[in-house]
């Protein structure tokens, strides 16, 4: 577990699904993400199969910490394609549930702990993540952050019937030490 001020981050479980098909599936999500269609159950099983048989992948639901035993889920979020050898990985799958909690830090603090992992714990000198361009929010967090924009990748993504620009950004371990703004980090 991944323990902050506010949230923690715990593995995913098979009871999980449910709930985050239906996060995902939320229109106010969903218009977020890169996927063209809406998601299944039987789809998230599918790929809970194929997830827990990976190395190259971490995945978290993001918990309120302090809430007297129960856990309140609050969001996903996830390293992905950790490439072991040249050391880097793709931030993703950052999701801040309801939509409403958005902007008041929740997805700073998810952000904040996985780079604090990829960077602490496994040792990675590079992180990088694809966001639509026209996200101004997720784009205006990750540069908070300490990202910086790589580039724009032209007509990348077809959804809603148009083509979408998505924006590469990365940072790196060097770039993170000099920007951690007080986020602990404490896996377990």
């Amino acid at each position: 577990m991944i323990i902050g001020p506010t949230i923690r981050l715990r593995a995913i479980e098979p009871d999980d699904l449910p709930m985050l098909a239906s996060w995902r599936n939320d229109p106010a999500v969903y218009a977020h993400f890169f996927e063209h269609e809406p998601l299944s159950l039987a789809g998230q099983r599918r790929w809970y199969d194929r997830f827990v048989q990976r190395d190259d992948e971490k995945f978290w639901i993001a918990e309120r910490t302090g809430t007297g035993g129960a856990s309140q889920g609050v969001g996903t979020i996830a390293l992905v394609g950790i490439d072991w050898r040249n050391r880097r990985a793709e931030l993703g799958r950052v999701l801040v549930y309801p939509p409403g909690q958005r902007g008041n830090g929740i997805g700073r603090e998810l952000c904040s702990l996985a780079l604090g992992y990829a960077f602490g714990h496994l040792n990675l000198n590079r992180v990088h993540c694809e966001v639509f361009a026209d996200n101004r929010p997720a784009v205006s967090l990750y540069e908070n952050l300490g990202f910086r924009a790589e580039g724009t990748l032209r007509s990348h993504v077809f959804k809603d019937g148009r083509y979408r620009d998505v924006a590469v950004m990365s940072i790196l371990r060097d770039e993170w030490a000099s920007t951690i703004t007080g986020v602990v980090s404490n896996a377990a």
